[in-house]
């Protein structure tokens, strides 16, 4: 980065309206140092001053610029983040909804499979008594059976 020995000025703050504010600008000549950068300095810059402390108020001046750009690239950076993350919850809210409706279906249909299960298990045993005292009928007619021949 080469540095011009004198910035070249680029424009006048020439006050307007005779506001307080425009007045505390008026006497600045804004410089364009570098591509992108410019800076504002005194029109009245003492010509005997030393170029080595021009160029140090300068270098300082665009070193601030450049360090307030990449606060608002930082920044920028910060609420892009921010407002995918808030794309990202909108979404995962949607999905858990989603997965909260097929957890409540699920709940309901083991809810009737067990139901299910547990009449088929009371049928079952209910099964199991009538054979079983079929089996002891059984039984007990063979044995009368063999008690009469």
């Amino acid at each position: 980065m080469s540095e011009p020995s004198f910035p070249v000025p680029t424009s006048f703050q020439v006050p307007n309206d005779g506001s307080q504010e425009e007045e505390k600008k008026a006497g600045y000549v804004n410089y364009e140092v570098e591509p992108g950068f410019t800076i504002r300095l005194r029109q009245n810059i003492d010509p005997a001053m030393d170029p080595k402390k021009l160029r140090r108020i300068v270098s300082n001046r665009v070193s601030a610029q450049k360090s307030r750009l990449k606060k608002l690239q930082y920044l920028d950076g910060l609420v892009q983040k921010a407002r995918d993350l808030h794309w990202q919850v909108s979404m995962l809210r949607s999905q858990v909804e989603m997965v909260s409706m097929q957890k409540r279906c699920l709940e309901r249909e083991q809810m009737e499979l067990k139901e299910c299960i547990s009449g088929w298990l009371q049928r079952y045993i209910s099964t199991q008594g009538e054979i079983e005292a079929n089996t002891a009928e059984i039984e007990r007619l063979k044995m009368k059976m063999a008690h009469m021949i």
